[in-house]
């Protein structure tokens, strides 16, 4: 596996993550960040797919990312983390996914499972264990994302993180799927969890479950400001808890995915310094 030089990323870089512009090619993508003030990205396995086939080798992508200033903060997703687990067709293998993830530079590689009943503690966390070894040795972190009828939820997740017990493992927070996720900052906090990546967004009001989960979180996510969520509450509490993540900003969103995707970052660039600026005054320039 081929590891390459990435540069690190804190709590002041912000993150244009890959569903917030879904249908951008990988030049698209580090064009727009860069308008937008991001400092990375996240790329999604079927965007590194897409430049190959469109004629960019990794070192390709790599120059234009150099060129532009911004970096891979980290690659989307790892499925097929565990025996046994139900994928889609075309879901690349574990080793596949960390070697693209070397192969850009990336900090990170996020971990998601769908619907089902949450995997037994001690043999999930061995199986995660050997993982995060594999990914140690190319210099990478993973994370698990939990959200709502996952079979990773929030209480699975943190305790096969304290059972595997790996300094490059810990977790995704998803704004939307956290809100939906009842008492789940509360219990964020008092685990003493490493957020080790952030995707905010905004949501209209909950009034009830959505019929549709996915279809709704896929869809539906709005700019931060715009909804009903305390995103500056939220910030601010991982900043009390010496959150080092950056913060990325992950809106799937039917209005946002018909748009330009530089004015598109530009808008949702500036929503994100707008929100930091409200939480961080002395920290924003």
């Amino acid at each position: 596996m081929t590891v390459t030089a990435r540069r690190p990323l804190g709590p002041d870089d912000l993150v244009l993550c890959a569903g917030t512009i879904p249908g951008a090619s990988f030049a698209e993508r580090v064009a727009a960040a860069a308008a937008g003030g991001f400092s990375a990205i996240s790329l999604r396995v079927r965007d590194h797919v897409r430049a190959r086939a469109e004629g960019l080798s990794d070192a390709d992508m790599r120059a234009r990312l150099a060129d532009a200033g911004i970096a891979v903060a980290e690659v989307e997703v790892l499925q097929g983390w565990r025996p046994g687990i139900r994928v889609g067709r075309n879901v690349p293998p574990a080793d596949e996914v960390l070697a693209i993830a070397a192969a850009v530079g990336a900090r990170s590689v996020c971990v998601v499972e769908g619907p089902g009943e949450p995997p037994p503690i001690d043999e999930a966390a061995r199986t995660f264990g050997a993982l995060c070894d594999r990914a140690a040795d190319a210099g990478l972190m993973l994370h698990f994302e939990f959200f709502p009828g996952s079979a990773l939820d929030l209480d699975t997740c943190l305790a096969i993180l304290d059972a595997a017990d790996r300094p490059n493992a810990g977790l995704t927070v998803d704004t939307w799927h956290l809100a939906r996720t009842p008492g789940g900052l509360e219990r964020l906090r008092a685990s003493g969890a490493r957020v080790v990546a952030l995707q905010l967004c905004d949501s209209p009001a909950m009034t009830a479950p959505e019929p549709d989960y996915m279809a709704a979180t896929l869809t539906g996510r709005l700019v931060p400001g715009t909804g009903a969520l305390d995103l500056a509450g939220f910030v601010r509490a991982m900043d009390e808890d010496g959150c080092q993540a950056p913060l990325g900003a992950e809106i799937w969103s039917d209005v946002l995915a018909r748009q330009p995707p530089v004015e598109v970052a530009r808008r949702v660039g500036s929503a994100l310094r707008v929100l930091v600026a409200a939480v961080r005054p002395v920290r924003v320039a």
